[in-house]
């Protein structure tokens, strides 16, 4: 475990920003605001999780060339379904962002401003989550020489 190269750390570090934001995605699709949980994001979160899972243990069970093209194969699936699972929530969220934050429709519905608050921030965790599996696709994992 300790001589794992940097692209293992780093796919490490998606696995538990991909788990915390299928944990906010839950979270804020069941606020009372919300209540609107398409569960296909779901599925799409968990099959990148799969990917992930794989993209960690593949190069570790075996040097055949075959498992880590199928590594190298998840790690870019993987951040192809996080950036879907994340673009879909994100199309859930942009009509009601205009109405907490642009009209005054919700103008004193404590309910909606705080949905709102924490879906800003499960967006800001999936961009983040995006951006470091993206570039975890491209650094070496294996062991160290």
């Amino acid at each position: 475990m300790k001589n794992q190269k940097i692209g293992f750390w780093a796919y490490a570090v998606v696995a538990v920003l991909a788990i915390v934001c299928l944990g906010l995605y839950i979270a804020n699709v069941n606020q009372p605001y919300y209540q609107d949980m398409n569960q296909s994001v779901v599925y799409v979160m968990i099959g990148a999780l799969v990917c992930i899972a794989a993209a960690l243990v593949l190069p570790a069970v075996s040097d055949n060339c075959v498992l880590k093209i199928v590594a190298d194969i998840a790690r870019v699936g993987a951040a192809a379904l996080l950036i879907l699972a994340g673009a879909t929530f994100i199309g859930m969220r942009v009509e009601s962002f205009g109405y907490i934050y642009g009209s005054n429709l919700e103008l004193g519905n404590d309910a909606a401003f705080t949905a709102g608050n924490q879906a800003i921030w499960a967006i800001v965790i999936f961009v983040v989550t995006w951006v470091i599996s993206v570039v975890s696709a491209f650094l070496p994992t294996g062991k160290k020489a």
